[in-house]
Parts: structure tokens; sequence; C-alpha cells
């Protein structure tokens, strides 16, 4: 047994800043990010490039653990397949939300029995007794909270922005080409499903709610805060240098996320601002319009 003591879960919708809050978590000594971790058996492998840069078919610390935890190519795709089935919110809604119901079914049990076998060895590679999964998915939220292990993190971000950047253009140099763009009615959606499935998630289990303005207005205190809230055995302590920044650690293997997890040097924290003139005129009243009815059906919640 390795000293694996907690998995940070980060909820959130696509475009949220998950990338800017785990890499400020994984300046912790104690922490290791791993990215949306649920890519390792959604990508194939040769779509992958860890944020140290290394392809993951020869990643030198993706291979080892994979060897470690008894990982193949038959179990990523029984992976798949477990995910196909339970990681989905009409299954979560035929367990009447109720967490109790969720754990005690054998294929989510079995689907995050093998996960915990990577994370294990995860943390017996990298020293590291806290670990960040920030794949963010709503469904993924439910399951992960049923081990007793996981604490779960929302992160908030304005539907507008959100959607803003969905439309907008990123490359991506893990990649190599751009990210995938949503239509503004497909960007809505995953919005609202998120913030749904979290705040129904709230009701069931603890959830410590972080808002990406308020982290990037006063990073240390919003954090702090979301840290304190979750309970761990030990609290990870961001590396700060000053208030809007802190020091990037090495031993960073995030699978995927924003490209950003590809900087080296000290993390700034600031908010990125909405770029409208991305967006034409009518894509622009649309988006506006339709955040607004979705920031009447779902408000946010102060942050923890």
């Amino acid at each position: 047994m390795t000293n694996l003591q907690s998995i940070i879960y980060i909820s959130g919708s696509g475009r949220s800043g998950s990338t800017l809050l785990e890499r400020i978590i994984h300046s912790s000594d104690c922490v290791s990010a791993l990215g949306e971790f649920h890519c390792l058996w959604r990508l194939p492998e040769t779509d992958i490039t860890c944020s140290c840069a290394a392809p993951f078919i020869s990643d030198s610390f993706w291979q080892p653990v994979l060897k470690t935890a008894a990982i193949d190519a038959s179990v990523l795709a029984e992976l798949r397949e477990l995910e196909d089935r339970v990681c989905r919110t009409s299954f979560i809604a035929s367990h009447r939300f109720d967490i109790k119901s969720l754990r005690e079914n054998r294929d989510v049990q079995h689907f995050l029995d093998i996960q915990f076998r990577i994370f294990e060895a995860v943390a017996g590679a990298s020293g590291s007794s806290v670990l960040v999964d920030s794949s963010k998915a709503g469904p993924r939220a439910w399951l992960m909270a049923c081990h007793p292990k996981v604490r779960i993190i929302h992160l908030y971000r304005d539907p507008a922005d959100v959607i803003l950047s969905w439309r907008s253009a990123k490359f991506d140099p893990g990649m190599g080409q751009e990210m995938k763009r949503m239509s503004v009615a497909a960007a809505a959606t995953d919005w609202w499903k998120v913030e749904y499935l979290v705040k129904r998630l709230g009701k069931a289990t603890p959830v410590a709610r972080v808002d990406y303005g308020e982290l990037c207005a006063r990073p240390e205190r919003t954090l702090g805060n979301a840290l304190a809230a979750l309970s761990l055995p030990t609290k990870p302590a961001p590396a700060w240098i000053d208030a809007t920044s802190v020091k990037s650690k090495d031993n960073y293997h995030s699978l995927n996320g924003n490209p950003d997890r590809f900087d080296k040097g000290p993390i700034r924290i600031s908010k990125r601002e909405a770029d409208w003139n991305k967006v034409g005129p009518a894509e622009r009243l649309t988006i506006i319009a339709v955040a607004k009815v979705l920031g009447l059906m779902l408000p946010s919640s102060p942050s923890s």
C-alpha cells in the first residue's frame, strides 16, 4: 500500500479554469495533479501528450505506473465500457440521485476499484499523498463521491464567459491542432448539466465551491477556504510567491486539459476576460441572452 490519503476531484463545465486551479494545488509538496484523468481510457494513447511534453506511449512516468497497476489495453477498454454504462446522468437518476445506492452498485464499485489501482500506483511513483483529477464531468463527480477518499471541489464560471470561450479558437500543442469548439447550444447544455448535477450532489455529500472570478481576484483566500472545507487529512499548501502567483513544481504529469499545462515557470493567476470581438454581433446577443437564462435557472452559490 502507498501513502495515498485523498483524491480531489474538480467538477465544472469545460473552459471553467480547472487547469489553473489544479496547477495551483499541484504546487503543494504533497500533491500530484493528473489533469483530465478520464482521458486515459477515453482517448487513443497516440493522442495523449503528457504535460511533461513526452508522448504518452513512451512517457517515463505513466508507462511504469500502468505496469505497476496491471493496466493494459484490455483493462482500458473495460474502463470505457464501464463508463458508458455508469457515468451517465440517466444512470445517476435511475439510482434516485442517491450516493448509497450508487455505492452499492457492482459496476460502480468495479469502475472505481480499477481507477484506484492506478491512483495508488501514481501515489507510489510520485510520493504524493493527495492527487487531483480535473476531469470535471458531472456524472463522474457523483461516482467519485462514492469513494471515501474522494473530496469534491466545484469550480463555477459565469456561463457567458464559458460559452464565449467554447466559441473561440484555441490551439492545443499536445494534440497538434485546434481544440474542439462547441456550438452555443451545446456549450450552454454542457454548462447547465454540470451545474444541475453538482447542485444535486451538494445535497448528498459535501462540495466545496470555488468561483473562478473570486479565485483570480483573491486566490490564496478563496482556495484556502475551499481546501479547509474539504477536511483533508493532509491539507495542501500551495507554494505562494506573492498574492497572485505560485511556483510551478516539477513532476507534473497531466494527461489532458488546457494548453497552459505545458507552461513552465511561475504560475501567474489572473482572470481571462471575455473577448467579445471573437464573435459577431448576432452571436454576441445570443450568448448574452442564453447566459442570462442559465444564470436565472442555476444561480451561482457562494464560494466555500
